[in-house]
């Protein structure tokens, strides 16, 4: 018989169909919608929302009240952080993501404090996202820059 472990906070509220996969941690006031999946090793952050069909990959961080819309695809070990100046023992103003309906990014991206990232917009794999992301834009690199936007008839 194989063991699985993982942290769900019981008042986390997961959604129906929804799947936590081994080794996850969900903290307190989660709300994860309908028919989504966190992958292994995902972390999930105290009061963040995910919207339902969402998916997020293996080894993901978000931190405390992150919002993740409907249909977001969140690649394998992406990074989302929400202290723009990190110091042990010092004041925090925390500033978590807002990625909205049916954005897509990549594997090991990482998001800086208080980033949104429009509806429909792709963000390349491995990118280092430092500024707001429009709607259906299509973003690469370090840092990450426009290479094109999603025309409506693909979205």
């Amino acid at each position: 018989m194989t063991t699985v472990i993982n942290f769900i906070d019981p008042s986390a509220i997961i959604g129906a169909r929804s799947k936590v996969w081994h080794f996850a941690c969900v903290m307190a006031q989660v709300q994860i919608g309908e028919d989504c999946s966190i992958g292994a090793r995902a972390e999930i952050g105290a009061g963040s929302i995910i919207g339902h069909g969402s998916r997020i990959g293996a080894g993901v961080f978000l931190p405390a009240n992150s919002q993740i819309d409907t249909d977001v695809f969140i690649g394998p070990n992406s990074t989302f952080t929400d202290d723009r100046y990190p110091r042990c023992r010092s004041s925090y103003n925390p500033m978590p993501p807002i990625i909205e309906k049916g954005a897509s990014i990549g594997a090991g991206c990482v998001i800086l404090p208080g980033i949104r990232i429009g509806a429909g917009a792709l963000v390349g794999a491995g990118s280092v996202v430092s500024k707001d992301v429009l709607p259906g834009m299509i973003i690469r690199g370090e840092p990450a820059f426009c290479t094109g936007h999603i025309n409506e008839q693909n979205t």
